[in-house]
């Protein structure tokens, strides 16, 4: 069976070196689905941007298609949302809104910034939100930042099949990157705290 994994990620690789202006847009346009969808199982795709692509090309690919495809899912639930539940949408939604007016930016980027959160709950819970749809997006790319970077790091860590066999899912949170998340939303949280 890893033969056959190992297989298939090299042909891969191998046609991506082939056609890479190609392979590139359609792999942003396959991760824009998924997270238009709020998928599940993203981090597989997301280190593979980083694999396949390298770094930086990988991170590009990774923050804007998960931003982009979050504000679609937003745009469509917020909608969804206000059609079924038109009574209790507005009425929930002014009271979170009245709550978090101060500090709204901060509250959008704590959310995204919060591991383990899955990202269709995380995109349900902004879409009860009256915030615009370019704070959302703001808001998005840089909460999103640090977890992009880390996933397209490993992805492009894990460059040789050799380091791919090797890999295991501590790295991801090494006690480095959770000290350093720790200390932004700790950062963010008393910048709430001290704006009210």
């Amino acid at each position: 069976m890893t033969e056959f994994v190992v297989s298939i990620i090299t042909y891969i690789y191998d046609y991506i070196n082939l056609y890479y202006f190609y392979s590139f847009c359609l792999y942003s346009i396959i991760l824009l689905c998924f997270f238009t969808f709020s998928l599940p199982g993203g981090i597989i795709l997301l280190i593979g941007s980083g694999f396949f692509f390298g770094f930086i090309q990988g991170f590009l690919i990774n923050i804007f298609s998960i931003s982009l495809g979050s504000l679609i899912f937003i745009i469509f639930s917020k909608t969804l949302l206000n059609k079924i539940f038109k009574k209790y949408y507005n009425k929930f939604s002014n009271k979170l809104f009245n709550y978090i007016k101060n500090s709204s930016y901060e509250y959008l980027i704590l959310i995204r910034l919060l591991i383990g959160l899955p990202l269709v709950f995380q995109n349900i819970s902004i879409s009860i939100l009256k915030v615009s749809k370019i704070k959302i997006f703001v808001t998005s790319l840089i909460g999103f930042t640090p977890l992009m970077l880390l996933f397209s790091y490993l992805g492009s860590y894990a460059s040789s099949i050799i380091e791919l066999k090797s890999f295991t899912f501590s790295q991801i949170f090494s006690p480095g990157i959770i000290f350093m998340l720790g200390i932004l939303i700790i950062l963010i949280s008393l910048r709430i705290y001290f704006k009210k």
